[in-house]
């Protein structure tokens, strides 16, 4: 794929050189909306692995204490408590009455009391947890004893466990974040690359397409979308270039001759009347070739801009099959004319542009097929369709021509067209009226021994227009 840049350097692709806000990257968006709930994630998730590492080894802590804070629990009497916190040499007890005086303590600091349930305090070196509790005795009485555990350990853990834990979360943060802008540009690299061809494109360089190869997923499909539509632009602006050059060619023969016998008018029509005739025959012909050929060309434009009216009614497709082989009789051409018409098959259309479609492969018929030859005329339904053919026994259509005959100007012999005469428009407007009727048309040829057009019309009331091609 062949593309150019046309944006200045500096500018994000798809920002125009207007003075617009620039707009921020649709992957830079979502790159930072994946970061935020990472570290949403991680954040919580950590902090709740630190709450369970403290409360496992504050846990660890109290069990050791337990079974004396029991004894001294279930002692009946301040003397018995007393005695109770005495004897717990190996663990940190003191006891307070109701004024926060000490009434026995086996902590060997006694200035250290705190009114908090939790506390925290640092001797000698070393990091003291107290926990305060407060026992009911009988008889109204209230004390309260503070336990004491050697926090620094605890705190040691724990604060490793936290560096450990905010080390991984930015290793793993960076990461996620240098691997998700990597993998999230990758993907959305098309979306720049659509970006930047879409402002390259111009009537000289259609032929321009996005690189899907490095996409397997939706943008994969999007890419096709893009280049999809890029080849039936192309098409239809080829299409379109080559109908405008066409049209030009045809009407270049009648006003080239028009303006020659205009010419020959002015120097020696005035005083001699045979020219003078010739020249008035001459251009009166070559005006109505060229009023035929602007007519043909509006019908096709007007189907082009979906802006062709048909005039629909109900009417008898055997009348009118009937009219076209007595008008086709009356024109003493010297071919056979038959017809096999079956009677009674009415549908719902356009009368005119359905007998133009049949006059047109009528025409063909007539064109093409020697004097001696025959033409023959079919109705029949079958299927819910209504079958009109027109068939005759003249020189036939190559095979190679078979799939090019309803293209716009295209002569299957250009020569013979010429001497016949015709614009290579007829089987083109008799395909747009059949088509809007939601109809299609076969073709059966061979050459020397003629060809058949059968067109398929439905017989329902209002059968729904359709543009596709005819079944060959």
């Amino acid at each position: 794929m062949s593309t150019r840049n046309n944006h200045d350097a500096g500018l994000a692709p798809g920002m125009a050189q207007t003075g617009e806000k620039p707009r921020n990257s649709l992957a830079s968006k979502i790159s930072s909306s994946y970061n935020r709930m990472f570290i949403l994630c991680m954040s919580a998730g950590l902090f709740l692995m630190i709450i369970a590492f403290a409360f496992m080894n504050c846990a660890e802590l109290v069990r050791g204490a337990k079974p004396w804070l029991d004894r001294i629990r279930k002692s009946g009497n301040i003397a018995e408590m007393v005695s109770a916190v005495n004897d717990a040499r190996e663990q940190h007890f003191i006891l307070l009455d109701e004024e926060d005086n000490i009434l026995a303590s086996s902590f060997y600091r006694n200035d250290t009391v705190s009114h908090f349930p939790v506390a925290f305090h640092r001797q000698d070196g070393i990091t003291w947890m107290s926990l305060s509790e407060r026992v009911d005795l009988p008889g109204g009485q209230r004390v309260r004893v503070l336990v004491f555990f050697n926090a620094s350990t605890f705190l040691t853990k724990l604060a490793v466990t936290a560096i450990l834990a905010v080390l991984i979360f930015s290793v793993s943060l960076v990461a996620v974040w240098f691997r998700g802008r990597m993998v999230t540009r990758k993907t959305f690299g098309v979306i720049d690359q659509l970006i930047s061809t879409a402002n390259s494109i111009s009537s000289q360089n259609l032929n321009v397409r996005l690189n899907v190869s490095d996409t397997s997923d939706e943008l994969h499909e999007m890419a096709l979308t893009f280049n999809r539509m890029m080849d039936r632009l192309e098409k239809a602006y080829e299409k379109q270039n080559q109908f405008v050059s066409d049209a030009s060619h045809e009407l270049r023969t009648p006003i080239s001759v028009i303006q020659g016998y205009a010419r020959m008018l002015e120097r020696w029509g005035k005083d001699d009347k045979d020219i003078l005739q010739e020249g008035i025959s001459a251009i009166n012909k070559e005006a109505v070739n060229m009023q035929e050929l602007v007519e043909k060309l509006l019908f096709i434009a007007r189907n082009d801009r979906d802006t062709l009216l048909l005039v629909r009614e109900r009417f008898s497709l055997s009348d009118m099959m009937e009219e076209l082989v007595k008008e086709t009789r009356m024109l003493n051409t010297g071919h056979a004319i038959k017809s096999e018409i079956s009677p009674d098959i009415a549908m719902y259309g356009d009368h005119a542009r359905i007998k133009q479609a049949l006059r047109i492969f009528t025409d063909n018929a007539l064109k093409y097929t020697p004097v001696d030859g025959a033409v023959t005329f079919g109705l029949y339904a079958e299927n819910g369709y209504a079958v009109a053919v027109v068939e005759d026994t003249g020189i036939g259509i190559p095979e190679k021509d078979l799939p090019r005959i309803f293209d716009r100007f295209y002569r299957v012999d250009t020569a013979r067209d010429r001497h016949s005469g015709g614009h290579g428009l007829g089987l083109s407007i008799a395909r747009i009226i059949i088509l809007r009727h939601g109809g299609r048309i076969k073709i059966a040829s061979r050459e020397g021994e003629g060809t058949r057009f059968s067109v398929y019309l439905p017989l329902g009331d209002e059968p729904e227009e359709r543009r596709s091609s005819e079944e060959g």
